[in-house]
């Protein structure tokens, strides 16, 4: 509005300079025409300078807001927007809205049925007699009056063994170890080549434990001995039913087997790759390689054997026989006197006379 004053006074100051400024009242322009056509003229310059200004500001007003920050605090403001929406997204994800849950008043279950006690029942005396009967708490009917009974006071023994919370007597009893001796005295007479003693010495621990696998073994092995293949087998399969991968019972089976070699040693190998630090597998394979002439594959599994079991004279003796095989006379003479040494009893099963004068022909020939 103050252009528009500007423009005006201005235009006023124009016309005075022209000589207008005695002011006279004339004629409405309606009446005279020419008049009002000549004051048209002389201020339409005015006019429309004020108009142009006019719609100038008015375009200007109109125009788009101009953005006067500058760019960090622009760049700013807009983070913290995004920011404080990303929150407040934030704390809604974490605080959803709490339910209020009504809860119902829960209905009360219904009265549970007393049980009336049953009256105790009456003792069998052909079987318990009373005093011998342990005490014990039982329930007794309103309705019926229990008997009061009384035991003699010379029945009444005091308890060896502390009580324990409840009022129960604890005992323990020591029981004696009867298998150990028994299979120890079995032993003894199956080194003194007492083998009728020492079978019927592990038939008694096999009648006070059925699974015993040392009783089971020492008839198996006096079986054997005595050339009594179907009673060794049959000791040896009840141990396998105890143990199918006992390693003792699978190479003494092994030599009873009908298969061909090929299959028996196969199985032998399998059993092996499973237990390899069995010496009764070894000397089972080195009695298959003996039966087909393989010396030299005999002979390894034999060390194998007396290597893992260096007591056992059956092992040192059969070690012996396979060297001597091999033409090695200095360690066969060496293990047939070793194997002579560890069966003083003679029990191994192996001809002492024959391998003593084997030893002395390998001794005689080395000189």
């Amino acid at each position: 509005m103050s252009l528009l004053l500007d423009a005006l006074k201005k235009s006023g100051d124009n016309a005075q300079s022209t000589g207008l400024s005695n002011l006279s009242l004339e004629e409405h322009p309606s009446d005279k025409p020419g008049a009002a056509s000549s004051a048209d003229s002389r201020t339409s310059p005015s006019r429309a300078a004020g108009e142009n200004l006019f719609a100038a500001k008015k375009k200007k007003e109109a125009s788009h807001f101009r953005w006067k920050l500058g760019l960090v605090p622009t760049t700013f403001l807009i983070c913290s927007v995004l920011g404080a929406g990303y929150g407040f997204y934030l704390w809604r994800e974490l605080n959803p809205p709490v339910q209020r849950i009504v809860q119902r008043p829960a209905t009360p279950p219904p009265p549970m049925p007393i049980a009336t006690p049953a009256p105790p029942p009456l003792p069998l005396v052909a079987n318990l007699a009373p005093e011998e009967t342990p005490p014990q708490e039982q329930a007794v009917p309103a309705t019926m009056v229990a008997p009061k009974v009384s035991a003699p006071k010379s029945r009444i023994a005091k308890p060896r063994s502390p009580k324990s919370a409840a009022g129960l007597v604890i005992e323990r009893k020591q029981e004696t170890d009867t298998i150990t001796p028994a299979l120890l005295d079995a032993y003894q007479a199956y080194q003194r080549g007492d083998y009728a003693a020492a079978a019927q010495g592990y038939r008694d621990v096999l009648n006070k434990d059925s699974r015993n696998r040392d009783a089971l073994l020492g008839l198996a092995t006096i079986a054997q001995r005595q050339g009594q293949d179907e009673s060794a087998r049959y000791y040896y399969r009840q141990i396998l039913l105890l143990n199918p991968r006992d390693p003792v019972a699978q190479g003494a089976m092994s030599a009873y087997s009908t298969s061909s070699g090929a299959d028996n040693e196969s199985q032998l190998i399998q059993m092996l790759s499973e237990q390899p630090r069995s010496g009764a597998l070894h000397y089972a394979l080195g009695n298959e390689y003996a039966e087909q002439s393989r010396w030299g594959d005999a002979q390894q599994a034999y060390f194998n054997a007396h290597m893992l079991d260096p007591s056992n004279a059956q092992f040192t003796y059969n070690l012996a026989v396979s060297l001597d095989h091999l033409g090695q006379s200095k360690l066969a003479a060496q293990y047939y006197q070793q194997a002579l040494q560890l069966d003083a009893a003679n029990n191994a099963g192996f001809d002492h006379a024959q391998a003593q004068q084997r030893l002395n022909e390998l001794t005689a020939t080395s000189r």
